[in-house]
């Protein structure tokens, strides 16, 4: 039996809505299990996508999506696949109802309260298996989650102490897929060619700087110059060329600070261009800053696929 529903913000635990038609007065178990929930929203940014917690006499369960968290409290007897089916359920309809916007600007708690009303009609749905299973096909989550079990987490981490609440130190572990890019755009495929280009130049120019130290003059007072590229030029063009290989692995590959690190990439990138202004000739100037500029709009353009993780039914 489906028993409590809670859905939360998962940055800071703000409960976004739940279940009111409960009584929890009836049951001091259920009571306390409810404390639970509220403390493991406050911590569900800590875990993997998807986690059960046993709470003796009921189990919570709870998934990550999107910057919300979707919580259920269920009798211990209950088939943990109706009731991630359930938490399914919930994050599709709340994801077409909200979006990321107004759940980031919801400043008082159960500010979605309205959203109750679904809540209540999936729970009485999923409490009456018998009218059920002959409108969901539960085969293939079934399947799922055998081969992708949701993460235990250990009842002491969440126990209350004497001095507040126990920090949540889950490992990170291979639960799920890693975060997915969208496709690329194709103004994003075309900026891989130029990028790579400035790759190859600014490594041959570097390292034919670095060897050959260009053409030693001594001029009439005796002070060594460097006609053409010195040394310290060398490094400039390598350190050009790493950041352009760091450039091209942000646009293809998911990294949590991605779009910070494209804007470091790319002030880094314009600083060494201009070290090296001199050296280049109007053309090649205006080619190595389009080309930054190119690929790192390329990059801040390019989201997360939206795509939920995968408790389809």
């Amino acid at each position: 039996m489906i028993v409590y529903a809670l859905i939360a913000r998962t940055k800071d635990g703000m409960a976004l809505s739940a279940t009111t038609d409960f009584n929890d007065e009836v049951n001091k178990f259920v009571k306390e299990s409810k404390r639970y929930v509220k403390i493991v929203a406050k911590k569900s940014g800590q875990y993997p996508d998807r986690c059960t917690v046993n709470l003796g006499a009921h189990d919570l369960h709870f998934i990550s999506g999107l910057g919300v968290t979707y919580l259920v409290l269920c009798d211990s007897a209950h088939p943990p696949v109706l009731a991630f089916s359930f938490l399914n359920e919930l994050m599709k309809e709340f994801i077409t109802q909200y979006d990321s916007i107004r759940v980031n600007l919801a400043r008082r708690p159960y500010s979605f309260i309205e959203f109750d009303n679904f809540i209540h009609k999936t729970r009485q749905r999923y409490n009456k298996p018998q009218n059920l299973s002959t409108r969901i096909n539960l085969s293939d989550l079934s399947c799922e989650i055998k081969l992708r079990p949701p993460f235990i987490v250990p009842l002491s981490e969440i126990e209350p102490v004497r001095n507040g609440y126990r920090v949540i130190n889950v490992p990170q572990m291979g639960v799920g897929p890693p975060p997915k890019l969208e496709p690329m755009d194709w103004y994003a495929v075309v900026s891989i060619l130029p990028t790579s280009l400035c790759v190859m130049l600014g490594m041959y120019r570097g390292f034919s700087a670095l060897s050959e130290s260009a053409l030693e003059i001594y001029t009439d007072r005796g002070i060594l110059e460097y006609d053409g590229p010195s040394p310290s030029h060398g490094l400039v063009f390598l350190f050009e060329g790493f950041l352009r290989i760091f450039q091209l692995y942000l646009l293809v590959y998911h990294s949590r600070y991605r779009i910070v690190e494209s804007w470091v990439c790319m002030i880094l990138l314009l600083w060494s261009v201009w070290l090296v202004w001199d050296l280049r000739d109007t053309v090649q100037r205006l080619f190595f800053i389009a080309s930054a500029i190119g690929s790192h709009i390329s990059t801040i353009t390019r989201r997360l696929s939206l795509k939920l993780p995968e408790y389809n039914v």
